[in-house]
Protein backbone atom coordinates (compact mmCIF):
# COMPACT_ATOMS: atom_id res chain seq x y z
CA UNK A 1 0.00 0.00 0.00
CA UNK A 2 1.35 3.48 -0.86
CA UNK A 3 2.56 5.67 1.94
CA UNK A 4 0.28 8.37 0.49
CA UNK A 5 -2.75 8.44 2.75
CA UNK A 6 -6.02 10.00 1.65
CA UNK A 7 -7.41 12.51 4.08
CA UNK A 8 -10.82 10.93 3.48
CA UNK A 9 -9.54 7.77 5.18
CA UNK A 10 -9.34 9.74 8.42
CA UNK A 11 -12.21 12.19 7.99
CA UNK A 12 -14.68 13.22 5.31
CA UNK A 13 -13.87 16.86 4.74
CA UNK A 14 -11.78 16.65 1.58
CA UNK A 15 -9.65 14.66 -0.86
CA UNK A 16 -6.20 16.12 -0.17
CA UNK A 17 -3.26 13.74 0.07
CA UNK A 18 -0.61 13.64 2.82
CA UNK A 19 2.58 11.68 3.20
CA UNK A 20 1.72 11.15 6.87
CA UNK A 21 -1.65 11.48 8.60
CA UNK A 22 -0.07 13.78 11.19
CA UNK A 23 0.27 16.44 8.49
CA UNK A 24 -3.50 16.83 8.52
CA UNK A 25 -4.51 19.55 10.98
CA UNK A 26 -7.77 17.67 11.59
CA UNK A 27 -6.05 14.38 12.44
CA UNK A 28 -6.85 13.30 16.02
CA UNK A 29 -4.87 10.10 16.36
CA UNK A 30 -5.34 6.43 15.59
CA UNK A 31 -7.95 4.14 17.08
CA UNK A 32 -7.13 2.35 20.31
CA UNK A 33 -7.00 -1.43 20.64
CA UNK A 34 -10.49 -2.88 21.12
CA UNK A 35 -9.14 -5.21 23.82
CA UNK A 36 -9.15 -2.19 26.14
CA UNK A 37 -12.88 -2.68 26.55
CA UNK A 38 -12.08 -5.42 29.07
CA UNK A 39 -9.32 -3.52 30.86
CA UNK A 40 -5.49 -3.48 30.67
CA UNK A 41 -4.22 -5.78 27.92
CA UNK A 42 -2.77 -9.00 29.33
CA UNK A 43 -0.88 -10.20 26.26
CA UNK A 44 2.24 -8.06 25.96
CA UNK A 45 5.83 -8.56 24.91
CA UNK A 46 9.17 -6.96 25.68
CA UNK A 47 9.69 -3.52 24.12
CA UNK A 48 12.55 -1.05 23.57
CA UNK A 49 15.16 -3.75 24.11
CA UNK A 50 17.94 -1.44 22.84
CA UNK A 51 17.52 0.70 25.98
CA UNK A 52 17.97 -2.41 28.11
CA UNK A 53 21.29 -3.06 26.35
CA UNK A 54 22.39 0.56 26.88
CA UNK A 55 21.40 0.40 30.55
CA UNK A 56 23.24 -2.87 31.14
CA UNK A 57 26.22 -1.39 29.27
CA UNK A 58 26.23 1.60 31.61
CA UNK A 59 26.15 -0.70 34.63
CA UNK A 60 29.01 -2.74 33.12
CA UNK A 61 31.07 0.45 32.80
CA UNK A 62 30.22 1.47 36.37
CA UNK A 63 31.20 -1.96 37.72
CA UNK A 64 34.40 -1.90 35.64
CA UNK A 65 35.31 1.52 37.07
CA UNK A 66 34.60 0.25 40.59
CA UNK A 67 36.77 -2.85 40.13
CA UNK A 68 39.52 -0.78 38.50
CA UNK A 69 39.62 1.62 41.46
CA UNK A 70 39.33 -1.08 44.14
CA UNK A 71 43.11 -1.61 44.45
CA UNK A 72 44.19 1.95 43.61
CA UNK A 73 41.58 3.84 45.62
CA UNK A 74 41.77 4.72 49.28
CA UNK A 75 38.85 6.73 50.64
CA UNK A 76 40.76 7.49 53.81
CA UNK A 77 42.75 10.07 51.80
CA UNK A 78 39.55 12.11 51.50
CA UNK A 79 38.60 12.46 55.14
CA UNK A 80 41.37 11.17 57.46
CA UNK A 81 43.69 14.00 58.67
CA UNK A 82 47.43 14.13 59.43
CA UNK A 83 49.00 15.29 62.71
CA UNK A 84 51.89 17.77 62.96
CA UNK A 85 54.35 14.89 62.53
CA UNK A 86 52.66 13.92 59.21
CA UNK A 87 51.20 10.70 60.62
CA UNK A 88 47.74 9.86 59.22
CA UNK A 89 45.11 9.55 61.90
CA UNK A 90 43.00 6.41 61.88
CA UNK A 91 45.59 4.28 60.02
CA UNK A 92 48.08 1.72 61.27
CA UNK A 93 49.15 2.35 64.88
CA UNK A 94 46.76 5.31 64.98
CA UNK A 95 43.71 3.27 63.98
CA UNK A 96 41.89 4.15 67.20
CA UNK A 97 42.87 7.83 66.89
CA UNK A 98 40.93 9.03 63.84
CA UNK A 99 40.19 12.68 64.87
CA UNK A 100 42.48 15.70 64.86
CA UNK A 101 42.81 18.20 67.74
CA UNK A 102 44.72 21.41 66.86
CA UNK A 103 46.68 23.29 69.53
CA UNK A 104 48.57 25.77 67.34
CA UNK A 105 49.60 26.37 63.76
CA UNK A 106 52.44 23.88 64.07
CA UNK A 107 51.06 21.48 66.67
CA UNK A 108 48.14 19.07 66.20
CA UNK A 109 47.47 15.56 67.48
CA UNK A 110 45.42 12.53 66.55
CA UNK A 111 42.87 11.83 69.30
CA UNK A 112 40.44 8.99 69.96
CA UNK A 113 37.59 11.38 70.74
CA UNK A 114 37.09 15.12 70.93
CA UNK A 115 37.25 16.49 74.51
CA UNK A 116 34.12 18.42 75.51
CA UNK A 117 33.43 20.76 78.43
CA UNK A 118 34.47 18.14 80.97
CA UNK A 119 37.76 17.50 79.14
CA UNK A 120 39.18 21.05 79.34
CA UNK A 121 42.42 21.12 81.35
CA UNK A 122 42.70 17.35 81.31
CA UNK A 123 45.11 15.19 79.37
CA UNK A 124 44.32 14.79 75.68
CA UNK A 125 43.21 11.27 74.61
CA UNK A 126 45.85 11.36 71.90
CA UNK A 127 48.61 9.23 70.39
CA UNK A 128 52.09 10.03 71.72
CA UNK A 129 51.37 13.64 72.63
CA UNK A 130 53.59 13.89 75.74
CA UNK A 131 50.86 14.57 78.29
CA UNK A 132 49.36 17.55 76.45
CA UNK A 133 46.25 19.04 78.04
CA UNK A 134 43.11 20.21 76.20
CA UNK A 135 42.89 24.06 76.28
CA UNK A 136 39.37 24.27 74.80
CA UNK A 137 36.13 22.30 74.58
CA UNK A 138 35.28 20.87 71.18
CA UNK A 139 32.62 19.12 69.15
CA UNK A 140 33.33 16.55 66.46
CA UNK A 141 32.85 17.80 62.90
CA UNK A 142 33.62 14.85 60.60
CA UNK A 143 37.14 14.01 61.82
CA UNK A 144 37.96 17.49 63.16
CA UNK A 145 37.65 18.59 66.79
CA UNK A 146 36.10 22.04 66.28
CA UNK A 147 35.92 24.56 69.17
CA UNK A 148 32.43 24.74 70.71
CA UNK A 149 30.45 27.99 70.83
CA UNK A 150 31.63 28.98 74.30
CA UNK A 151 35.34 28.85 73.41
CA UNK A 152 37.56 31.89 72.97
CA UNK A 153 37.42 33.11 69.36
CA UNK A 154 41.20 32.76 68.93
CA UNK A 155 40.90 28.97 68.64
CA UNK A 156 37.98 29.19 66.22
CA UNK A 157 39.96 31.63 64.08
CA UNK A 158 43.07 29.44 64.25
CA UNK A 159 41.26 26.36 62.99
CA UNK A 160 39.27 28.25 60.36
CA UNK A 161 42.55 29.63 58.97
CA UNK A 162 44.23 26.22 58.87
CA UNK A 163 41.40 23.99 57.70
CA UNK A 164 39.27 26.60 55.94
CA UNK A 165 36.31 25.20 57.81
CA UNK A 166 33.07 26.84 56.91
CA UNK A 167 29.39 26.49 57.26
CA UNK A 168 29.25 23.00 55.76
CA UNK A 169 31.24 21.37 58.53
CA UNK A 170 29.30 23.18 61.26
CA UNK A 171 26.02 22.24 59.63
CA UNK A 172 27.18 18.63 59.42
CA UNK A 173 27.87 18.64 63.16
CA UNK A 174 24.39 20.05 63.81
CA UNK A 175 22.86 17.32 61.65
CA UNK A 176 24.82 14.67 63.53
CA UNK A 177 23.56 16.07 66.83
CA UNK A 178 19.89 16.24 65.79
CA UNK A 179 19.60 13.02 63.78
CA UNK A 180 16.94 11.51 66.13
CA UNK A 181 14.63 14.46 65.42
CA UNK A 182 15.32 14.14 61.68
CA UNK A 183 14.13 10.53 61.86
CA UNK A 184 11.14 11.65 63.91
CA UNK A 185 10.27 14.19 61.21
CA UNK A 186 9.81 11.30 58.77
CA UNK A 187 7.26 9.70 61.10
CA UNK A 188 5.40 12.99 61.64
CA UNK A 189 5.28 13.62 57.88
CA UNK A 190 3.97 10.09 57.30
CA UNK A 191 1.13 10.69 59.79
CA UNK A 192 0.29 14.10 58.27
CA UNK A 193 0.21 12.59 54.75
CA UNK A 194 -2.29 9.90 55.76
CA UNK A 195 -4.43 12.49 57.57
CA UNK A 196 -4.46 14.76 54.51
CA UNK A 197 -5.44 11.88 52.23
CA UNK A 198 -8.61 11.27 54.26
CA UNK A 199 -9.41 15.00 54.49
CA UNK A 200 -9.32 15.28 50.70
CA UNK A 201 -11.93 12.53 50.35
CA UNK A 202 -14.25 14.18 52.87
CA UNK A 203 -13.99 17.80 51.69
CA UNK A 204 -12.35 17.91 48.25
CA UNK A 205 -14.85 20.48 46.97
CA UNK A 206 -14.39 22.83 49.91
CA UNK A 207 -10.62 22.61 49.61
CA UNK A 208 -10.61 23.33 45.86
CA UNK A 209 -12.98 26.29 45.98
CA UNK A 210 -11.23 27.55 49.10
CA UNK A 211 -7.87 27.56 47.27
CA UNK A 212 -9.45 29.39 44.33
CA UNK A 213 -10.94 31.99 46.69
CA UNK A 214 -7.61 32.46 48.48
CA UNK A 215 -5.88 32.96 45.12
CA UNK A 216 -8.37 35.65 44.07
CA UNK A 217 -8.09 37.40 47.45
CA UNK A 218 -4.28 37.42 47.30
CA UNK A 219 -4.22 38.83 43.77
CA UNK A 220 -6.82 41.47 44.68
CA UNK A 221 -5.04 42.35 47.91
CA UNK A 222 -1.70 42.89 46.15
CA UNK A 223 -3.37 45.23 43.65
CA UNK A 224 -5.20 47.14 46.41
CA UNK A 225 -2.07 47.59 48.53
CA UNK A 226 -0.10 48.80 45.49
CA UNK A 227 -2.86 51.31 44.68
CA UNK A 228 -3.02 52.60 48.27
CA UNK A 229 0.77 52.95 48.35
CA UNK A 230 0.61 55.02 45.16
CA UNK A 231 -1.76 57.39 47.04
CA UNK A 232 0.58 57.79 50.00
CA UNK A 233 -0.59 55.02 52.35
CA UNK A 234 1.54 52.21 53.87
CA UNK A 235 4.76 53.98 52.93
CA UNK A 236 6.86 51.85 55.29
CA UNK A 237 6.07 48.75 53.18
CA UNK A 238 6.82 50.26 49.78
CA UNK A 239 8.98 48.10 47.51
CA UNK A 240 8.78 50.39 44.47
CA UNK A 241 9.34 54.15 44.89
CA UNK A 242 7.80 55.27 41.61
CA UNK A 243 4.12 56.18 42.12
CA UNK A 244 3.29 55.58 38.45
CA UNK A 245 4.78 52.10 38.57
CA UNK A 246 2.72 51.30 41.68
CA UNK A 247 -0.45 52.30 39.84
CA UNK A 248 0.52 50.12 36.89
CA UNK A 249 1.15 47.17 39.26
CA UNK A 250 -2.24 47.77 40.91
CA UNK A 251 -4.14 47.80 37.61
CA UNK A 252 -2.15 44.80 36.37
CA UNK A 253 -3.06 42.65 39.40
CA UNK A 254 -6.67 43.81 39.31
CA UNK A 255 -6.80 42.86 35.62
CA UNK A 256 -5.29 39.45 36.38
CA UNK A 257 -7.81 38.95 39.18
CA UNK A 258 -10.75 40.00 37.01
CA UNK A 259 -9.64 37.83 34.09
CA UNK A 260 -9.07 34.88 36.45
CA UNK A 261 -12.56 35.34 37.94
CA UNK A 262 -14.09 35.41 34.46
CA UNK A 263 -12.24 32.21 33.45
CA UNK A 264 -13.26 30.49 36.69
CA UNK A 265 -16.92 31.42 36.17
CA UNK A 266 -16.82 30.12 32.60
CA UNK A 267 -15.16 26.87 33.70
CA UNK A 268 -17.07 26.44 36.96
CA UNK A 269 -18.91 23.37 35.72
CA UNK A 270 -15.73 21.69 34.49
CA UNK A 271 -13.99 22.48 37.79
CA UNK A 272 -16.88 20.84 39.64
CA UNK A 273 -16.52 17.82 37.36
CA UNK A 274 -12.77 17.68 38.05
CA UNK A 275 -13.49 17.63 41.79
CA UNK A 276 -15.34 14.34 41.27
CA UNK A 277 -12.16 12.86 39.79
CA UNK A 278 -10.22 14.10 42.83
CA UNK A 279 -12.70 12.35 45.13
CA UNK A 280 -12.39 9.14 43.12
CA UNK A 281 -8.58 9.29 43.42
CA UNK A 282 -9.02 9.55 47.18
CA UNK A 283 -11.25 6.43 47.03
CA UNK A 284 -8.50 4.60 45.16
CA UNK A 285 -5.84 5.49 47.75
CA UNK A 286 -8.19 4.45 50.55
CA UNK A 287 -9.36 1.14 49.06
CA UNK A 288 -5.97 0.18 47.64
CA UNK A 289 -4.00 1.39 50.67
CA UNK A 290 -1.19 -1.04 49.87
CA UNK A 291 -0.11 1.34 47.11
CA UNK A 292 1.03 3.71 49.87
CA UNK A 293 4.03 1.40 50.27
CA UNK A 294 5.05 1.62 46.60
CA UNK A 295 6.92 4.93 47.06
CA UNK A 296 8.48 3.51 50.25
CA UNK A 297 9.74 0.43 48.38
CA UNK A 298 11.12 2.59 45.56
CA UNK A 299 12.76 4.88 48.13
CA UNK A 300 14.46 1.93 49.85
CA UNK A 301 15.77 0.65 46.51
CA UNK A 302 16.91 4.17 45.64
CA UNK A 303 18.71 4.60 48.96
CA UNK A 304 20.45 1.27 48.44
CA UNK A 305 21.75 2.41 45.06
CA UNK A 306 22.70 5.83 46.45
CA UNK A 307 24.80 4.22 49.20
CA UNK A 308 26.57 2.13 46.55
CA UNK A 309 27.08 5.27 44.45
CA UNK A 310 28.52 7.29 47.34
CA UNK A 311 30.98 4.54 48.33
CA UNK A 312 32.35 3.86 44.86
CA UNK A 313 32.32 7.48 43.72
CA UNK A 314 34.45 8.31 46.75
CA UNK A 315 36.70 5.35 45.92
CA UNK A 316 37.14 6.53 42.33
CA UNK A 317 37.73 10.11 43.50
CA UNK A 318 40.45 8.88 45.84
CA UNK A 319 42.42 7.47 42.87
CA UNK A 320 43.28 11.04 41.84
CA UNK A 321 47.00 11.28 41.23
CA UNK A 322 47.44 14.94 42.25
CA UNK A 323 47.66 15.38 46.00
CA UNK A 324 48.13 18.78 47.62
CA UNK A 325 49.19 18.73 51.26
CA UNK A 326 49.73 22.04 53.02
CA UNK A 327 52.46 22.21 55.66
CA UNK A 328 49.97 23.31 58.29
CA UNK A 329 46.59 21.97 57.19
CA UNK A 330 45.82 18.47 58.51
CA UNK A 331 43.87 17.50 55.37
CA UNK A 332 44.88 16.53 51.85
CA UNK A 333 43.33 18.19 48.79
CA UNK A 334 42.74 15.95 45.77
CA UNK A 335 42.67 17.10 42.15
CA UNK A 336 41.18 15.03 39.34
CA UNK A 337 43.17 13.70 36.45
CA UNK A 338 41.53 12.92 33.09
CA UNK A 339 40.97 9.24 33.89
CA UNK A 340 39.29 9.97 37.21
CA UNK A 341 37.20 12.71 35.64
CA UNK A 342 35.75 10.38 32.98
CA UNK A 343 34.98 7.69 35.55
CA UNK A 344 33.20 10.20 37.78
CA UNK A 345 31.26 11.48 34.75
CA UNK A 346 30.06 7.92 34.03
CA UNK A 347 28.98 7.53 37.66
CA UNK A 348 27.27 10.92 37.63
CA UNK A 349 25.17 10.03 34.58
CA UNK A 350 24.51 6.61 36.11
CA UNK A 351 23.15 8.33 39.20
CA UNK A 352 20.83 10.57 37.17
CA UNK A 353 19.55 7.76 34.95
CA UNK A 354 18.88 5.46 37.90
CA UNK A 355 17.04 8.23 39.79
CA UNK A 356 14.89 8.91 36.73
CA UNK A 357 14.23 5.18 36.34
CA UNK A 358 13.17 4.91 39.99
CA UNK A 359 10.71 7.79 39.48
CA UNK A 360 9.45 6.19 36.26
CA UNK A 361 8.99 2.81 37.93
CA UNK A 362 7.09 4.40 40.82
CA UNK A 363 4.76 6.24 38.44
CA UNK A 364 4.24 3.14 36.29
CA UNK A 365 3.43 0.84 39.22
CA UNK A 366 0.97 3.31 40.76
CA UNK A 367 -0.64 3.97 37.38
CA UNK A 368 -0.88 0.24 36.65
CA UNK A 369 -2.53 -0.45 40.03
CA UNK A 370 -4.96 2.43 39.43
CA UNK A 371 -5.87 1.07 35.97
CA UNK A 372 -6.58 -2.35 37.46
CA UNK A 373 -8.68 -0.77 40.22
CA UNK A 374 -10.71 1.23 37.71
CA UNK A 375 -11.49 -1.80 35.53
CA UNK A 376 -12.15 -4.03 38.53
CA UNK A 377 -15.64 -2.53 38.48
CA UNK A 378 -16.40 -4.69 35.42
CA UNK A 379 -14.63 -7.75 36.82
CA UNK A 380 -10.93 -7.20 35.99
CA UNK A 381 -8.88 -9.23 38.54
CA UNK A 382 -7.42 -6.97 41.20
CA UNK A 383 -5.56 -9.59 43.22
CA UNK A 384 -1.80 -8.96 43.70
CA UNK A 385 -1.99 -5.78 41.61
CA UNK A 386 1.21 -4.33 43.09
CA UNK A 387 3.26 -7.49 42.52
CA UNK A 388 1.86 -7.81 39.01
CA UNK A 389 2.72 -4.18 38.23
CA UNK A 390 6.28 -4.54 39.54
CA UNK A 391 6.74 -7.71 37.46
CA UNK A 392 5.63 -5.87 34.34
CA UNK A 393 7.89 -2.94 35.21
CA UNK A 394 10.94 -5.21 35.42
CA UNK A 395 10.07 -7.46 32.45
CA UNK A 396 7.84 -6.51 29.49
CA UNK A 397 7.84 -2.75 30.15
CA UNK A 398 11.40 -2.54 31.49
CA UNK A 399 12.94 -1.23 28.26
CA UNK A 400 10.16 1.32 27.76
CA UNK A 401 10.59 2.68 31.28
CA UNK A 402 14.33 2.93 30.65
CA UNK A 403 13.64 4.81 27.40
CA UNK A 404 11.42 7.40 29.10
CA UNK A 405 13.83 7.83 32.01
CA UNK A 406 16.80 8.12 29.62
CA UNK A 407 15.19 11.09 27.85
CA UNK A 408 14.59 12.81 31.18
CA UNK A 409 18.13 11.96 32.36
CA UNK A 410 19.64 13.56 29.24
CA UNK A 411 17.56 16.70 29.80
CA UNK A 412 18.65 16.85 33.45
CA UNK A 413 22.30 16.41 32.44
CA UNK A 414 22.06 19.25 29.90
CA UNK A 415 20.38 21.40 32.53
CA UNK A 416 23.18 20.63 35.03
CA UNK A 417 25.90 21.47 32.49
CA UNK A 418 24.23 24.78 31.62
CA UNK A 419 23.91 25.64 35.33
CA UNK A 420 27.59 24.84 35.88
CA UNK A 421 28.69 27.00 32.93
CA UNK A 422 26.45 29.85 34.06
CA UNK A 423 27.81 29.79 37.62
CA UNK A 424 31.36 29.72 36.31
CA UNK A 425 30.59 32.67 34.03
CA UNK A 426 29.06 34.67 36.91
CA UNK A 427 32.23 34.12 38.95
CA UNK A 428 34.48 35.30 36.12
CA UNK A 429 35.76 38.84 35.77
CA UNK A 430 33.33 39.75 33.00
CA UNK A 431 30.30 38.30 34.81
CA UNK A 432 27.18 37.16 32.96
CA UNK A 433 26.01 40.56 31.68
CA UNK A 434 27.09 39.82 28.15
CA UNK A 435 25.88 37.94 25.07
CA UNK A 436 27.09 34.56 26.39
CA UNK A 437 25.40 35.14 29.73
CA UNK A 438 22.09 36.04 28.09
CA UNK A 439 22.38 33.02 25.79
CA UNK A 440 22.95 30.69 28.76
CA UNK A 441 19.99 32.14 30.64
CA UNK A 442 17.76 31.67 27.61
CA UNK A 443 19.03 28.12 27.12
CA UNK A 444 18.33 27.28 30.77
CA UNK A 445 14.80 28.67 30.43
CA UNK A 446 14.01 26.66 27.30
CA UNK A 447 15.52 23.48 28.75
CA UNK A 448 13.41 23.92 31.92
CA UNK A 449 10.26 24.32 29.80
CA UNK A 450 11.17 21.27 27.74
CA UNK A 451 11.80 19.31 30.93
CA UNK A 452 8.27 20.08 32.18
CA UNK A 453 6.83 18.96 28.84
CA UNK A 454 8.83 15.71 28.92
CA UNK A 455 7.74 14.95 32.48
CA UNK A 456 4.08 15.51 31.58
CA UNK A 457 4.35 13.40 28.43
CA UNK A 458 6.24 10.62 30.24
CA UNK A 459 3.65 10.44 33.00
CA UNK A 460 0.80 9.94 30.53
CA UNK A 461 2.88 7.58 28.39
CA UNK A 462 3.40 5.35 31.45
CA UNK A 463 -0.38 5.24 31.93
CA UNK A 464 -0.86 4.10 28.31
CA UNK A 465 1.93 1.56 28.80
CA UNK A 466 0.12 0.24 31.88
CA UNK A 467 -3.06 -0.12 29.81
CA UNK A 468 -1.68 -1.44 26.52
CA UNK A 469 1.89 -2.70 27.11
CA UNK A 470 3.12 -0.69 24.10
CA UNK A 471 6.62 0.65 23.54
CA UNK A 472 7.39 4.07 24.97
CA UNK A 473 7.09 5.94 21.66
CA UNK A 474 3.78 4.32 20.71
CA UNK A 475 2.39 4.88 24.21
CA UNK A 476 3.50 8.53 24.18
CA UNK A 477 1.99 8.94 20.68
CA UNK A 478 -1.41 7.58 21.74
CA UNK A 479 -1.33 9.50 25.03
CA UNK A 480 -0.61 12.75 23.19
CA UNK A 481 -3.57 12.43 20.83
CA UNK A 482 -5.84 11.11 23.57
CA UNK A 483 -5.08 14.27 25.56
CA UNK A 484 -5.47 16.41 22.42
CA UNK A 485 -8.96 15.01 21.87
CA UNK A 486 -9.90 15.93 25.44
CA UNK A 487 -7.66 18.94 25.98
CA UNK A 488 -9.90 21.12 28.18
CA UNK A 489 -11.01 18.29 30.44
CA UNK A 490 -7.45 17.00 30.90
CA UNK A 491 -5.99 20.49 31.45
CA UNK A 492 -8.42 21.40 34.23
CA UNK A 493 -8.29 18.03 36.00
CA UNK A 494 -4.52 17.74 35.68
CA UNK A 495 -4.11 21.34 36.84
CA UNK A 496 -6.19 20.72 39.96
CA UNK A 497 -4.30 17.50 40.60
CA UNK A 498 -0.95 19.29 40.29
CA UNK A 499 -2.16 22.06 42.58
CA UNK A 500 -3.34 19.55 45.15
CA UNK A 501 -0.07 17.66 44.89
CA UNK A 502 2.03 20.80 45.38
CA UNK A 503 -0.04 22.36 48.18
CA UNK A 504 -0.39 19.02 49.94
CA UNK A 505 3.38 18.48 49.95
CA UNK A 506 3.90 22.07 51.16
CA UNK A 507 1.35 21.60 53.96
CA UNK A 508 2.97 18.36 55.14
CA UNK A 509 6.47 19.83 54.96
CA UNK A 510 5.59 23.13 56.68
CA UNK A 511 3.67 21.50 59.52
CA UNK A 512 6.30 18.85 60.18
CA UNK A 513 9.23 21.27 59.96
CA UNK A 514 7.58 23.74 62.35
CA UNK A 515 6.96 21.04 64.98
CA UNK A 516 10.54 19.75 64.74
CA UNK A 517 11.96 23.30 64.77
CA UNK A 518 10.18 23.96 68.07
CA UNK A 519 11.69 20.78 69.51
CA UNK A 520 15.31 21.68 68.71
CA UNK A 521 14.98 25.36 69.72
CA UNK A 522 13.00 24.88 72.93
CA UNK A 523 14.52 21.66 74.23
CA UNK A 524 17.49 22.16 76.57
CA UNK A 525 19.16 19.00 75.27
CA UNK A 526 19.44 20.42 71.76
CA UNK A 527 19.46 24.22 71.74
CA UNK A 528 22.77 24.45 73.67
CA UNK A 529 24.52 21.77 71.60
CA UNK A 530 24.06 23.04 68.06
CA UNK A 531 25.69 25.92 66.20
CA UNK A 532 22.53 26.90 64.34
CA UNK A 533 19.06 25.46 63.70
CA UNK A 534 19.41 26.21 59.97
CA UNK A 535 20.82 22.85 58.81
CA UNK A 536 18.51 20.66 60.95
CA UNK A 537 15.48 22.70 59.88
CA UNK A 538 16.53 22.35 56.26
CA UNK A 539 16.81 18.59 56.81
CA UNK A 540 13.30 18.57 58.32
CA UNK A 541 11.98 20.41 55.26
CA UNK A 542 13.71 18.08 52.79
CA UNK A 543 12.74 14.83 54.54
CA UNK A 544 9.12 15.85 55.17
CA UNK A 545 8.73 17.33 51.66
CA UNK A 546 10.07 14.14 50.07
CA UNK A 547 7.63 12.00 52.05
CA UNK A 548 4.79 14.44 51.38
CA UNK A 549 5.70 14.53 47.69
CA UNK A 550 5.73 10.73 47.51
CA UNK A 551 2.25 10.47 49.01
CA UNK A 552 0.81 13.35 47.02
CA UNK A 553 2.43 12.00 43.85
CA UNK A 554 0.47 8.82 44.52
CA UNK A 555 -2.64 10.96 44.67
CA UNK A 556 -1.71 13.02 41.59
CA UNK A 557 -0.96 9.90 39.54
CA UNK A 558 -4.33 8.52 40.64
CA UNK A 559 -6.11 11.64 39.35
CA UNK A 560 -4.39 11.58 35.94
CA UNK A 561 -4.70 7.81 35.52
CA UNK A 562 -8.38 7.72 36.43
CA UNK A 563 -9.15 10.45 33.91
CA UNK A 564 -7.22 8.62 31.16
CA UNK A 565 -8.99 5.35 32.04
CA UNK A 566 -12.38 7.05 31.94
CA UNK A 567 -11.65 8.66 28.55
CA UNK A 568 -10.42 5.34 27.12
CA UNK A 569 -13.45 3.54 28.58
CA UNK A 570 -15.78 6.13 27.03
CA UNK A 571 -14.15 5.96 23.58
CA UNK A 572 -14.16 2.16 23.58
CA UNK A 573 -17.88 2.05 24.37
CA UNK A 574 -19.17 5.20 22.67
CA UNK A 575 -21.53 3.13 20.49
CA UNK A 576 -22.77 1.12 23.47
CA UNK A 577 -23.98 3.84 25.79
CA UNK A 578 -20.67 5.18 27.15
CA UNK A 579 -18.18 4.08 29.80
CA UNK A 580 -18.89 0.71 31.43
CA UNK A 581 -16.47 0.58 34.36
CA UNK A 582 -17.21 3.82 36.18
CA UNK A 583 -16.58 3.76 39.97
CA UNK A 584 -19.47 4.93 42.14
CA UNK A 585 -17.80 8.20 43.10
CA UNK A 586 -17.22 8.99 39.40
CA UNK A 587 -20.76 8.32 38.20
CA UNK A 588 -21.84 11.90 38.85
CA UNK A 589 -18.93 13.09 36.70
CA UNK A 590 -19.98 10.66 33.94
CA UNK A 591 -23.66 11.69 34.10
CA UNK A 592 -22.79 15.40 33.82
CA UNK A 593 -20.82 14.74 30.62
CA UNK A 594 -23.59 12.70 29.00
Amino acid sequence: MSNKVLLADYNNHGQQQFDYPEQDVYYTGRKLDQELKRGPIESRGCRDFLCVILYLGLWALMIFCAINSWDEGDTSKIYLPYDSEQRQCGKGDLKSYSNIYILSQSESYCVSDCPGESGVGKELPCYQCKAQTAPYASVQVLTLCFPSLKVDEQYQKLINDLVEIGGFQKHYADLEETWPIILASAGIAFFMAILLTFLIRIAAGCIVWGMILIYLLIVGAIGTVAYLQSKGHYQEYRVVDDTKQLEIIAYLFWSIGGLSLLIILCLAKKISQAIQVLKTAADFTREEWQTLFVPVIILILGLGFFIYWIIFSALIYSTSSDLNKSQYSPYVELQWDAKTGWQLAIYFFGLIWNICFALSLCQFVISSCCCMWYYSHIGYPLKSSILKSFCRGFTTNFGSLLFGSLILAIVWTIKFILDAFHKQLKQSVSGDNNALGYALRCAKYYVSCFEKFIRFLNQNAYTMMALTGQSFCNAAYDAFYLILRNATRVAITHGLGELFEFLGAIFISATTSFICYLIITKSESYKNNIFSPIAPTFAFVVVSYMIGKMFMNLYGMGVDTLLICYIVDTEMNKNEGGAKSVPNSLKQYASELN
